[in-house]
C-alpha cells in the first residue's frame, strides 16, 4: 500500500521527483523528470544522479542524506538534459527510509532565467559560460551542415569553418572539466585522469602518489568575513597547489574545501616530502585584504600499491584515512597511510 501511495504522489507532482539510492542510482522518477531530462524510463533508471549533473558539478548523495536527516535541505545547482541543455535548478532533498533502505527523495524545480539570476554569482556565471559554449557548438555545426565541400570557393573557408567548430567544442570541454571557482579539475575529470595514470603506472611499473588536502579554516573564514572571502581563499590555495606542481602533476577540487593532487612517478617518501613542503608553505600564503587570516591545511598521503585489486577507490580511500588522521592530530600536519 505504501508503494502504491508513493507512486501516486510521485506522478501527481508537477515538479521533477527523483528517488535516489545511497549509492547514487536513480531508483524511481516521475513523468515530469522523463520530459525534463529527455530520457525514457529505462534509460533514466539505469543512470546515477551524477550523470544528470552539469559538467563541473557534483552530487554527494551520502553527505546530502546525512545533512537532510532532521529536515529538508534546499539548494540551487546545475543539471543537464540528454541533449546537453544546461538546466539551473532548485533541489529540495530529504532523506527517507523505504523498504528498510536509506534513500534520498528530491523534488526539483527548473528555474527561469530571472530566478537563476538571483542565485549565487558562481552558479550563474558557470551557467552562462556553459550555455554560451554549447550555443557556439550548435551554431558551428549548423554552419557546417548547410555547407557542402563543393560550395566553398576555396579550401581556406572550409578550414576556417571547421576550426570554429573545433574551438567551440574544446572550450566547452575545458569548461566541463574545470571547477568554475578555482580552476582546478572537477572531481569527475580528476578521477578520469587518475584512473588513466594508475593503468599507466601498472603497465610501466611506475610509482604514483596521491595527496588529499583539506583547508583547515574555511568555515571560520566564511563565518567571520563572508563566503566571498572564503571563495577567494579557495582560489588562492588552488592556484598555489597548481603552481607548486610539476608539469605532469595535476590538481582537482574534491569537495567544498578539499583538493586532491596526483604525483605520477612519485613513491611514498617523495609524496610525503612534497606534502610536507606544501603544508609548510601554505602557512605563508597571504589573502589580500585579510592580513589577520592565517591559512593552514591538513594533508593525507598515500601511494599506489602493486597488490591485486588496487584501483582508484582503494587509493583515495587510504589518502582520505590519512587525512582524517591529520585532522584528529590537530590539523596543519601531514599523515600517510601506507
Amino acid at each position: 500500500m505504501f508503494q502504491s501511495l508513493f507512486r501516486y504522489l510521485l506522478q501527481q507532482n508537477n515538479d521533477i521527483v527523483l528517488l535516489i539510492g545511497r549509492d547514487g542510482r536513480i531508483v524511481d522518477a516521475n513523468d515530469t523528470a522523463l520530459s525534463a531530462y529527455e530520457y525514457n524510463r529505462g534509460e533514466l533508471l539505469a543512470m546515477n544522479i551524477q550523470d544528470l549533473c552539469a559538467p563541473g558539478d557534483n552530487f554527494d548523495v551520502p553527505e546530502t542524506i546525512k545533512g537532510s536527516a532532521g529536515q529538508a535541505i534546499k539548494y540551487k545547482t546545475l543539471q543537464a538534459s540528454k541533449s546537453g541543455m544546461v538546466l539551473p535548478v532548485e533541489i529540495i532533498a530529504r532523506s527517507a527510509s523505504i523498504d528498510n533502505e536509506e534513500m534520498l527523495l528530491c523534488i526539483i524545480s527548473i528555474l527561469s532565467e530571472n530566478e537563476a539570476a538571483e542565485t549565487s554569482g558562481d552558479i550563474v556565471n558557470e551557467y552562462k559560460e556553459l550555455k554560451k559554449a554549447y550555443e557556439e557548438i550548435k551554431a558551428a555545426y549548423k554552419e557546417l551542415a548547410k555547407t557542402t565541400y563543393e560550395s566553398f570557393n576555396d579550401i581556406s573557408s572550409l578550414v576556417l569553418s571547421k576550426r570554429k567548430e573545433e574551438l567551440a567544442r574544446k572550450r566547452a570541454e575545458m569548461l566541463s572539466n574545470t571547477d568554475h571557482l578555482t580552476g582546478a579539475l572537477t572531481r569527475r575529470a580528476f578521477d578520469k585522469r587518475l584512473d588513466a595514470e594508475i593503468n599507466r603506472a601498472r603497465r610501466e611499473n611506475l610509482s604514483l602518489g596521491v595527496v588529499l588536502v583539506d583547508l583547515d579554516c574555511l568555515e571560520q573564514i566564511n563565518d567571520t568575513t563572508g563566503k566571498q572571502a572564503g571563495d577567494e581563499v579557495l582560489k588562492i590555495l588552488a592556484d598555489f597547489l597548481m603552481q607548486q606542481c610539476r608539469t605532469y602533476d595535476f590538481v582537482g577540487r574534491y569537495g567544498a574545501e578539499e583538493f586532491i593532487v596526483c604525483l605520477p612517478g612519485a613513491g611514498r617518501e617523495d609524496s610525503f616530502k612534497k606534502a610536507s613542503s606544501l603544508c609548510e608553505n601554505v602557512q605563508k600564503l597571504k589573502v589580500p585584504g585579510l592580513d589577520n587570516v592565517k591559512l593552514s591545511a591538513s594533508f593525507g598521503v598515500t601511494a599506489l600499491r602493486t597488490t591485486v585489486g588496487e584501483n582508484i577507490d582503494t587509493i583515495i580511500k587510504r589518502a582520505d584515512k590519512a587525512l582524517n588522521q591529520a585532522k584528529m592530530d590537530g590539523r596543519n600536519c601531514v599523515r600517510r597511510e601506507d
